[in-house]
């Protein structure tokens, strides 16, 4: 008898580009201990990619006209491309994505409002749990100890991240048991339909990942709060500025959270006054590769003020300002607003985290307080959740439960 061998090419289907992302982000984590920056270039480059042509082409032409540092991070992007053989993609990153999307989470997050309170709580677990539904692909069947772990015991997140995330898991994972402990004939027909649903999840992973125990390291004592000023604080210390450069760069950085040296790199052409939002060449990045974000409305007034009183049109915004003048400028308006007085280190860079932790207590979700301050990791916008959550705590957690 004559063997025929047959070549079966066995056909897969495209990825999509938000899941490579989170395979990128595993394995940067795995290989390298953190993600950061070679993350959010892939993620820029990606976001750039149109369907039909292979990835790594495209990434070539993406690379040449970057910078070198750029070159580098992307160089490391397409070893991982390659060695996971990915050539075709779906683009879904530009995709609007709400801060709620998986429907079990709404559905939680609806049952357990009472509980839940306020948007900041909210905005929290919808945040937690969407990235972890994002990152098993919504499929039930993977909600299990094992990528429950993953997930939790990251090595690239501190230890009160840790212990956030293991505990909106568990609350979720109480919530589903309580489904699955309860009756059919207590429940409606469409509670019936949300238990059919979770039953795919088994009663003993539910279990496995309420008990998942966090260990701290030992090496992650400090406290993690930043230091920001209140919201009449910031309001007041606007009040202070003498001029009107005073009062458009405190706005920057207090409200739309930009750094010194953003506020020094910041041109005119930046600044979209009409379409409400502004260009920012951050920390070590190209200016080719701007970040645009929103403009709010009083950093948007009052430099669109200081250029109308100073007849500033093209060019830099802030022409012959050094980086010193504006720290002494701030430092002496918090000596004035008293707070250098107080426990603690303020620094100009305060006013950034001023902005952020206002958006934050605000009910701004920590996506979009993530994407105004260009946080390469969601890591650094949770520190403002943990702020809020600690300052809050013996005012809201009730005596009786």
């Amino acid at each position: 008898m004559k063997l025929v061998r047959k070549n079966i090419e066995i056909k897969r289907s495209p990825l999509l580009a938000s899941k490579v992302i989170q395979d990128y982000d595993y394995w940067l984590n795995r290989h390298y201990g953190k993600a950061g920056t070679y993350l959010t270039n892939a993620k820029t480059f990606l976001r750039t990619y149109k369907e039909g042509g292979t990835v790594i082409s495209q990434l070539e032409s993406y690379s040449e006209d970057k910078s070198l540092t750029i070159q580098s991070f992307l160089r490391r992007f397409r070893r991982f491309l390659e060695e996971q053989d990915i050539n075709y993609l779906v683009n879904d990153l530009n995709e609007r994505k709400l801060p709620i999307g998986n429907i079990y989470v709404k559905i939680f997050l609806a049952s357990r409002k009472d509980r839940l309170r306020g948007e900041l709580s909210l905005s929290t677990y919808a945040t937690i749990l969407n990235q972890f539904f994002n990152r098993i692909d919504s499929n039930l069947n993977l909600f299990n100890k094992r990528n429950a772990e993953r997930f939790v015991l990251s090595p690239a997140l501190s230890d009160y991240t840790k212990r956030l995330y293991k505990s909106v898991l568990k609350t979720f994972c109480d919530w589903a048991l309580l489904y699955q402990n309860t009756s059919d004939r207590d429940l409606s027909k469409d509670q019936l339909l949300v238990k059919k649903g979770l039953g795919l999840i088994s009663v003993q992973s539910l279990r496995e990942i309420s008990a998942i125990k966090v260990r701290s390291s030992g090496i992650q004592l400090k406290r993690y709060h930043k230091e920001s000023l209140t919201e009449k604080q910031r309001d007041r210390l606007l009040k202070l500025c003498r001029t009107q450069r005073e009062r458009a760069v405190v706005s920057l950085m207090a409200w739309n959270g930009l750094r010194t040296i953003e506020v020094l790199r910041l041109s005119v052409s930046d600044c979209l006054f009409k379409e409400k939002k502004i260009a920012v060449w951050g920390k070590g990045r190209s200016s080719k590769a701007k970040d645009v974000i929103r403009f709010f409305s009083i950093p948007k007034n009052e430099t669109q003020r200081y250029f109308k009183e100073n007849s500033i049109t093209r060019g830099k915004a802030f022409p012959e300002v050094s980086k010193n003048e504006i720290e002494q400028m701030i430092k002496s308006k918090f000596q004035l607003l008293g707070v250098l007085n107080k426990p603690g280190k303020f620094s100009p860079h305060s006013l950034r985290h001023t902005a952020g932790q206002i958006m934050y207590d605000k009910g701004i979700p920590l996506e979009f307080v993530q994407k105004t301050l260009r946080h390469s990791s969601m890591e650094t916008t949770m520190v403002y959740a943990q702020n809020a959550i600690d300052r809050n705590y013996f005012n809201k957690m009730p005596i009786n439960i």
